[in-house]
């Protein structure tokens, strides 16, 4: 036990002169305009900056712990001012922070220390490389004894993890007096690129990390944590795991009933992190009455299956029952995607290829397919008239896509942010968003969104969102510790109304399976910090072992599959769907324990996380158990028999996920008569081709001869979002094959201007093409002409979607949709015979009534995914 030992040393050296001739919180209090900070600090805060000021006058190195929303960055902020201004430390200081976020740490400090000077160090390579020109000449220009220890044109420079490692031969040349790590649960793989460079490579003798979740997952993390910031004290993992992990996991297991000798070690466990890390809670610091925020309720709806949703679901069951039933080698892997494909049915069928009727256009089906959203519909109309303002979280960008269209459908204004969105583009949303923070019930009048939509791990992070009063979560994370955080974006300092959080779970699916799980694990697991804000050990169904996996999948199947179709119903009437809504709505305000216990209206049943619900126990059991009731076994097993003897015994090797409606059968043959009028026509033209000497650059459309892929994960083959011209590629090699789509009418009147003039730039055989097609008429709608460019293996791919007509009083047609889809058809065929990419501009348009986009990023996506193409989306920067 020499690491505890050590440990012990170490903590009460620093006990010892903890907080000896340092400023207290009400010196802090009074020296903040001194140290030229404009912020009225909250009492917390204050003492945070002392405790932070205390450990730094004491050499120790520590973690800022405090829950998401009360102030690390400012607290941080003011140490650095301190630093600058009270200690005459001329810095430079370094900030590290997510990309999302490194916009709000300038504004904040522009705002709450002006003194301070600051730069942002971000951007593409060459604006990077015209910062490091900037700072070299300002040192050059120094004297040469003087470049040591030279005066930089800043005080902070913000910068981001990836830059931190990409940049790292220039920012770890600078000697830094004071780094700050923020969102540091970077940190917690000691073995990460990221760990090792900042350790390693950095001079950071003083460091501070900065983390709403500092102990999330397991004890080697929290070391290494420890180990960044006190790596002479926090030496060797396995020590530290041996020391102190028998006592946490007893903790685990047993609750209160700990051996003295674990809870003498648990003590020091904890008493350790108290001296190294500073954490606290809104709900203790209101309990103390040293915070004032709204209250916070949370409710849980439960909603049925609409009949289409039903049908996904028990098809998926029924198609996969032999694997599920199973034990080959892969088994694991097959049942973790699974889980996500019920997940997927649980939120809306149309996540699944070929389930949503063709041609696709906004109707009032997306709603009636999903009861989740049918749900969602009604609690929004109630909140948008009652002028509040909404968070959305889900999990997967594609249900994001379903919630626009809906939200486009509905004329609700929002605004979004995902995985994929540019960190300027997220900014701009996040100011878009909070400027209405004083507006009631955003529209477009108002110029507020109604409805801010994110993912839960891009959105959980960092932000400020308490322009909103009403967070839902669509679908819910495994670890209930991210969704905590996201709720956090909205329930903070700031905040000045009552928070509402829903959460929308599927009844009698995997997806109540997920919420029982997470809330049970919430409850038994014991935090060294705390069990209030204890953390899951799984992140996903990967660490779920087979036998949990498999019950948690059969959970329910025998209700679902017994249930009549009459079901949804009676819950789709609105009179009922309207009283739930309410009574969940009316729980705004409500906060804390002793709300009522479960209550049923009519088949959903409405739930507050704070009641009991005692029933939970006869459907379901906890980790190690079984999910499942032998009923739902006994069907699935009846459901494997009959699959293996329709299938021959043989494994399917097809893809779940790509073969169009394969959970529903659907065996209607397709018309032909538009393939055979296309025949006809192309007959007549091939003795005028003759005479003008005329060949087709047109492309064959495939029909059912395009073979979807066979691949299952289809690694770069989806549609990817940049920033850029088209007409130059941004991701290829001047050798790599690529196409470049051009959208045309059938005029045969090349256009000038924007589009029309950068392909031309390209080859003037371009527009020679398009109108020789048009002579020999060969352009019709629909028709994809592939133009190779001279010289390299780029081609310009020619889609003609639109007609045109003088006689009209706008010539020039919407998009033709199915027209769209036809070149998308022949699109495929001609990338993936040359092994392409495929380049397109952002086209579509929103207002009047339209939404071609709607049905574009639709199509779009399903040929990219379903045919294993690489498809490049162009958001086109004016100059």
């Amino acid at each position: 036990m020499e690491a505890l030992k050590h440990i012990q040393e170490a903590v009460g050296v620093v006990t010892r002169f903890d907080g000896r001739g340092v400023c207290d919180a009400g010196d802090v209090l009074a020296q903040c305009k001194n140290w030229g900070i404009t912020a009225e600090l909250k009492p917390h805060q204050a003492e945070g900056v002392s405790w932070l000021i205390g450990r730094y006058v004491l050499g120790v190195n520590v973690i800022l712990g405090d829950e998401m929303g009360l102030g690390k960055t400012l607290q941080s902020i003011v140490l650095l001012a301190y630093l600058k201004f009270a200690r005459s430390c001329k810095g430079p200081f370094l900030v590290i922070c997510p990309l999302s976020v490194t916009e709000g740490w300038a504004l904040e400090m522009a705002r709450f220390a002006p003194k301070l000077r600051v730069l942002r160090y971000v951007g593409n390579k060459g604006e990077r490389e015209e910062l490091r020109r900037s700072i070299s000449e300002h040192v050059n220009k120094q004297a040469p004894s003087a470049r040591t220890n030279p005066d930089l044109p800043f005080d902070v420079l913000l910068s981001t993890y990836e830059l931190a490692m990409a940049d790292v031969s220039f920012l770890s040349r600078i000697r830094w007096s004071y780094a700050i790590i923020d969102e540091a649960q970077r940190l917690k793989n000691a073995d990460s690129v990221l760990f090792k460079t900042l350790d390693e490579q950095y001079m950071l003798p003083r460091r501070l990390l900065l983390t709403g979740t500092p102990v999330q997952n397991n004890l080697s993390e929290l070391w290494a944590l420890l180990h960044f910031c006190m790596p002479l004290i926090f030496t060797n993992v396995e020590e530290f795991l041996d020391a102190f992990g028998p006592a946490a996991a007893a903790t685990h297991k047993d609750g209160d009933k700990i051996v003295d000798k674990e809870d003498s070690i648990l003590t020091i466990l904890r008493e350790t992190v108290k001296v190294f890390m500073l954490r606290r809670t809104k709900a203790a610091l209101v309990h103390s009455k040293a915070l004032v925020l709204p209250p916070l309720t949370e409710v849980t709806i439960f909603s049925p299956m609409a009949n289409i949703q039903k049908q996904v679901y028990v098809s998926v069951l029924k198609k996969e029952s032999p694997k599920i039933i199973g034990d080959s080698p892969g088994t694991a892997t097959s049942l973790q995607n699974i889980v996500i494909q019920l997940r997927k049915a649980c939120s809306h069928p149309y996540l699944f290829d070929g389930i949503e009727p063709e041609p696709f256009q906004e109707g009032e089906h997306i709603v009636e397919a999903s009861g989740k959203l049918k749900m969602l519909d009604v609690i929004l109309k109630k909140l948008h008239a009652s002028g509040h303002r909404v968070l959305i979280f889900a999990q997967m960008t594609r249900t994001l896509d379903i919630l626009q269209d809906y939200l486009e459908y509905r004329s609700y204004s929002y605004e979004r942010l995902d995985g994929s969105v540019r960190a300027e583009e997220r900014f701009n949303a996040v100011h878009s968003f909070s400027a209405g923070h004083s507006k009631c019930g955003g529209d477009a009048k108002s110029g507020s969104a109604f409805v801010f939509l994110l993912t839960t791990r891009a959105g959980g992070v960092g932000l400020n969102l308490i322009g909103a009063d009403t967070v839902i979560f669509y679908e819910q994370d495994w670890n209930p510790q991210a969704d905590k955080q996201a709720l956090q974006r909205a329930h903070r300092i700031g905040q000045i109304s009552p928070v509402l959080a829903i959460n929308l779970i599927t009844r009698h699916t995997i997806d109540e399976v997920i919420m029982r799980r997470a809330k049970k694990k919430l409850e038994l697991t014991c935090n060294v910090i705390g069990r209030d804000d204890a953390d899951l050990e799984t992140h996903g169904p990967a660490s779920a072992v087979s036998t949990d996996l498999r019950s948690m999948i059969m959970f329910g199947i025998n209700t679902l599959h017994s249930s009549d179709a009459t079901q949804d119903t009676e819950v789709g009437r609105s009179s009922e769907l309207e009283r739930i809504v309410e009574a969940a709505l009316n729980q705004r305000g409500k906060a804390g324990p002793g709300l009522s216990n479960a209550t049923e209206f009519g088949n959903v049943e409405l739930v507050t996380l704070d009641a009991q619900d005692d029933g939970a126990e006869n459907f379901y059991n906890y980790e190690g158990k079984d999910f499942a009731k032998p009923a739902d076994k006994a069907l699935l097993e009846s459901w494997a028999v009959h699959a293996n003897a329709s299938n021959g015994d043989e494994p399917s090797t097809r893809r779940t996920r790509k073969v169009k409606a394969s959970y529903l059968s659907d065996d209607a043959d397709k018309d032909n008569s538009r393939a055979q009028k296309r025949q006809k026509a192309e007959d007549k033209k091939h003795a005028k081709w003759k005479s003008l000497g005329y060949h087709t650059l047109a492309i064959d459309d495939p029909g059912a001869g395009l073979q979807p892929a066979l691949s299952s994960d289809n690694v770069g083959s989806d549609v990817h979002f940049v920033i850029g011209d088209c007409t130059v590629p941004v991701t290829t090699r001047p050798d790599e094959p690529c196409i470049i789509l051009s959208f045309v009418d059938d005029s045969g009147v090349w256009g000038s201007g924007g589009m029309f003039n950068a392909v031309a730039k390209l080859s003037f055989k371009i527009p020679e093409a398009y109108e020789a097609a048009h002579e020999a008429e060969d352009l019709h709608l629909g028709d994809f002409h592939l133009v190779p460019l001279p010289g390299d293996r780029r081609f310009v791919g020619v889609a003609v979607i639109q007609t045109y007509s003088r006689r009209r009083k706008v010539p020039r047609s919407d998009i033709s949709i199915s027209a769209f889809e036809t070149c998308l058809r022949k699109v495929v065929t001609a990338a993936k015979a040359r092994s392409a990419s495929v380049h397109v501009p952002r086209i579509g348009s929103r207002g009047q009534g339209k939404n071609e986009w709607y049905a574009v990023e639709r199509l779009l996506r399903k040929y990219a995914t379903g045919y294993d193409v690489p498809f490049y989306v162009y958001y086109y920067r004016r100059p």
